[in-house]
Order: C-alpha cells, then structure tokens, then sequence
C-alpha cells in the first residue's frame, strides 16, 4: 500500500481509537465557553473533508464547501464510529493512480462574505490534507477530552511533522529519514 495512503490510515485508526475510549456523554458535551464544538461535531467536520474526496472519487472536482451540519453522528457516538470505518474502507481501496490523478478544488476563502475559489491540485495532495487536518482536529478533540477529565494517549492530535522531531530525539532514532519522492504526472 501507499505510505500517503497507508499513513491516512494510520490516522483514522488513531480517530478511532480515540473514539472508543471515550464514553457518549464526553462525546457529546459542549464545553462553552472553552470550545464552541463537542467531539461529535469536530468528528462531523474532519469527515466532511474525507466526504468530499469520496463524493468525488471520480469527478474533477472536489467540493469543500459541502457539509453536513446537525446529523446524528455528531451527537451518537456509534454513527461517528461506523462512518470512520465506512471511510478507513474507501481508503484501503486506493491506489497509487488515484493519488496521481489531477483535480480541482473548491473552498470558500473569505470569512466576510460567501466567496468560494478554484485550485488545481493532485488527488494525493488533498487526501493528504483531509489526514492532516484531521489531526489538527484530533488534538482539539484531545483537550476537550482532558477538559472532561479523560485520560488520553499524548499521541493523539501529534502531526506527523512534531512525531519525526519527537523520535529525532531519542537516541535510537538517529536514523535517516524516508522521504517519498514526488510522484511524475501521467
């Protein structure tokens, strides 16, 4: 498999896990005003971004823009569980021609008012940016987990960027790094 595609599975499998071990109420619970987002709704949002890449697995576009505020899976934990596995099932079906196969996105961009811009992109690239981003997401989801007095693995939300420094540290880890190199276009 893909390391781009294996390493994104690597994160939802980290989602997941996180998931699990947390109970429905502090998967549930607004924390205002600390966070204006529960678990559930920031789970809801990090899947938005992997439901566009599979809305449009097949289209020239993939549309950012979509979203599916107020569902079930943002408040019913088992429905967050069963779209992740729904999504780590998508994933593990990609391949490396999918990841070169060229695309456009489209995102809004301005916060004052609803303007939304192009971008060319690589199909590779936005999955990519889906995983991040869910990491990102995932270490807010963390502290809100703290907040509620869960105990939470220190991995949880590390991007993988901080997880390379943090290895480069140990004394064992002193070994070079693997670096893909960029795919060539078809």
């Amino acid at each position: 498999m893909n390391k781009v595609i294996s390493s994104s599975v690597n994160i939802l499998d980290q989602l997941h896990d996180f998931i699990v071990s947390i109970d429905a109420v502090t998967y549930q619970t607004n924390h205002k005003p600390l966070f204006d987002s529960s678990i559930g709704q920031h789970l809801r949002h990090i899947l938005d971004m992997f439901q566009a890449l599979i809305q449009n697995s097949d289209a020239p576009v993939i549309n950012y823009d979509i979203r599916q505020r107020g569902i079930p899976l943002e408040t019913v934990q088992q429905e967050g569980i069963i779209a992740l596995k729904s999504v780590r099932k998508w994933m593990e079906n990609l391949n490396e021609n999918d990841l070169k196969r060229c695309v456009t996105i489209h995102t809004e961009v301005d916060i004052a008012e609803q303007y939304s811009a192009q971008f060319k992109s690589s199909f590779g690239r936005e999955l990519a940016f889906a995983s991040t981003h869910a990491v990102h997401h995932l270490a807010l989801m963390a502290t809100i987990a703290k907040v509620s007095g869960c105990q939470v693995d220190a991995q949880y939300g590390v991007a993988p960027a901080t997880a390379t420094y943090q290895r480069s540290l140990l004394p064992e880890a002193k070994k070079p790094s693997q670096v893909e190199q960029p795919a060539q276009p078809a």
